[in-house]
């Protein structure tokens, strides 16, 4: 059966970067079957690439091996991992970047990558998506154990999205993502309006940055007219503002990180 090799990165496409490591990892396992998620990630971003991983991931099948490499500190000190979870397997910095994925699947072994034989010997440290973690995962594409690499480790780097805070029928949150339809997502989850009885129909308030947008909360965009505002739950699972065939973010000034304020009311 061939293995699903799927890459996370913020490379980019205009360098060499995303193909030389395709080229490794086909070198050793030539039947690997390549997904691209996103080359986009901000640069040097680890929540931002740790949020489309885990936001993607639900959808792969059980097996599925990620390679994510959004890594500011390569070449220094910090470790190079394979994480085990209960449905997928993950290869790339310890820098937290797997720390959503893990929360969301569960753990079943973070592996330490020191077994030399591995990887690949070039005369630079500044890229290991090739020289490390592309020949891992191929490896384990291959059939060999994350065990294989190295020692368990259990003090793995971890971060966590910004946890909003409820006050009566005020949400404060942050924005997470924009999308590049400039659509806002916020951190407020759809479980969370689930325990809150907010339903489809609902009219909410976003204010930031001294402005306030009041929409419905609607199943899609369709269901306002074109440039209107309107609020959705989004295939992340958070809240997110849109304008129907328009830019949110641009119009209101808001970039991810920014905080929001989300007033609730009933449908």
């Amino acid at each position: 059966m061939r293995r699903i090799v799927a890459l996370l990165t913020d490379f980019g496409l205009r360098d060499a970067f995303v193909a030389s490591m395709k080229g490794v990892i086909l070198s050793i396992c030539p039947d690997a079957n390549i997904v691209d998620i996103s080359h986009e990630v901000d640069n040097f971003d680890i929540m931002h690439g740790a949020l489309l991983l885990s936001a993607s991931a639900k959808f792969f099948p059980e097996g599925t091996i990620f390679v994510g490499v959004v890594d500011p500190g390569v070449g220094t000190e910090r470790r190079g991992i394979v994480v085990e979870t209960k449905k997928h397997i993950a290869i790339g910095p310890d820098n937290g970047l797997f720390s959503l994925l893990i929360e969301k699947e569960g753990s079943l072994g973070v592996y330490e990558i020191q077994n030399k034989s591995l990887l690949l010997e070039m005369p630079f440290e500044t890229f290991h998506g090739l020289t490390v973690f592309a020949p891992v995962a191929a490896h384990i594409a291959n059939g060999i154990p994350p065990s294989y690499v190295g020692p368990r480790v259990d003090d793995y780097v971890k971060i966590s999205l910004p946890k909003p805070q409820v006050c009566g029928s005020k949400i404060s949150s942050k924005v997470l993502h924009v999308d590049r339809f400039g659509n806002i997502i916020t951190s407020i989850s759809a479980e969370m309006l689930c325990e809150m009885n907010v339903k489809s129909g609902a009219k909410l308030k976003l204010t930031a940055k001294n402005r306030t947008v009041e929409a419905p909360l609607e199943k899609s965009y369709g269901y306002v007219p074109v440039g209107s505002f309107v609020f959705i739950m989004d295939s992340y699972g958070f809240l997110e503002l849109a304008v129907n065939q328009g830019d949110a973010a641009s119009l209101l000034g808001l970039k991810r990180g920014d905080p929001v304020e989300v007033m609730l009311s009933a449908p």
